[in-house]
């Protein structure tokens, strides 16, 4: 029996001359709920054993319609804004632009889902394996980088572009490049770092761009040298897992949609004269959840060591002392892959990360799990430079 043909039962039987106690005893119920329902009963109204909403006429706290106006007016606004962010962080803050009451970051985004404005992404859902990390702390501590492309002008061919920003503050440098060679990568690295500042670590995937040639594994390429020459320790992440650069895909993404894709370009030159304007956007105004609401601008720390605006690679690079480090999976085979040479792994690390470091002063290879050292073996080095005299751009 639904509440509604209980509460008529019961004035029925009340009607009938039944006791009210016998009644709601009966039906286990307490002498409120019978005398509520009767008294509604007796005020002659005919549908006063239908529920009636405990909502509160007024709500006090309910976002009135002209804030909500706002936020949506502003959201759309953002849209159109070449470069901009449009989530409910930049909208709270281009609200308190105009001193008005801001609405909570909760009730700005149940406002924009409500209206039905919301873009909706996958989350990255972490498997449980441990996973050797940093604690960034600074800027410059840091920087991850990618190679994006390549993407295709319509009337200008193709490009590719070297993408760093900086895994703390968040500040980004894009470097347009027609072609991907080791060159054209350590000419963004360099770029980068003079506006950015040198950093201790310098992430990143493993092209043979940023590695170095497999046919000889302990030469290591042009990018790894000009690291090791600047006080950079290299950070190699797992193959196959993009993820593992998870601030500059992120980036990329954004690159994608807020430059590449929001604009026309007539030519490769226009390009690139456009990518400091979007640089220098990015940096002053994009605002990020991580950073608590700051742009790079603002988190980012004082006096960075720049590199030297006029800084060239020294003709004859050789290997410097330092560290060169590889993040990597040991699947069933328990074989580590250090730039195609292949170590053999004890079963205690299989299915797990593990990091490989090269001292090159020392000439060793150390592979550690957990922070603990598991294996440690002789990794004998050239002696000879690299000639940049001699390579292809």
């Amino acid at each position: 029996m639904d509440n509604k043909k209980l509460r008529e039962h019961a004035i029925k039987r009340y009607e009938n001359g039944e006791a009210p106690k016998q009644i709601y005893e009966s039906l286990n119920k307490t002498k409120q709920w019978f005398f509520k329902w009767l008294k509604r009963f007796k005020s002659g109204d005919s549908n006063w054993a239908e529920d009636i909403s405990r909502r509160p006429h007024n709500s006090p706290n309910k976002t009135d319609k002209t804030m909500e106006q706002a936020v949506v007016e502003t959201r759309k606004q953002l849209e159109k804004q070449l470069y901009a962010q449009i989530g409910a962080l930049n909208i709270a803050w281009h609200l308190n632009q105009d001193e008005r009451e801001t609405p909570s970051i909760g009730t700005i985004n149940r406002i924009i889902k409500r209206k039905k404005l919301t873009r909706k992404r996958p989350r990255y859902t972490p498997k449980g394996t441990a996973y050797p990390s940093f604690e960034i702390t600074c800027s410059n501590f840091l920087h991850q980088f990618d190679i994006v492309g390549p993407r295709y002008l319509k009337s200008d061919g193709r490009f590719y572009s070297g993408n760093i920003i900086d895994a703390y503050d968040r500040k980004c440098c894009v470097n347009p490049k027609r072609r991907q060679t080791r060159i054209d990568v350590t000419d963004a690295l360099i770029r980068s770092w003079q506006i950015l500042g040198i950093p201790e670590y310098l992430q990143m995937d493993n092209t043979l761009a940023t590695q170095g040639s497999h046919r000889h594994p302990h030469s290591f390429g042009l990018v790894i040298r000009l690291c090791l020459q600047l006080g950079i320790q290299p950070v190699f992440i797992p193959i196959r897992e993009p993820w593992r650069n998870g601030i500059i895909e992120r980036f990329n993404n954004v690159f994608d949609k807020m430059f590449f894709r929001a604009q026309f370009f007539p030519n490769f030159t226009y390009l690139c004269k456009q990518v400091s304007g979007f640089e220098l956007f990015h940096n002053k105004n994009h605002r990020y959840s991580t950073l608590h609401g700051k742009t790079p601008v603002q988190q980012a720390t004082k006096n960075p060591r720049l590199l030297s605006s006029n800084f060239k690679i020294p003709r004859k690079l050789f290997i410097s002392p330092g560290y060169i480090h590889l993040i990597r999976f040991i699947r069933s085979n328990r074989i580590l892959d250090i730039f195609g040479e292949k170590f053999a792994m004890p079963m205690s690390v299989e299915y797990e990360y593990v990091k490989a470091t090269i001292d090159t002063a020392d000439q060793t290879l150390a592979v550690y799990h957990d922070s603990n050292l598991i294996e440690k073996y002789k990794y004998a080095l050239p002696k000879t430079s690299l000639d940049l005299s001699k390579i292809e751009s």
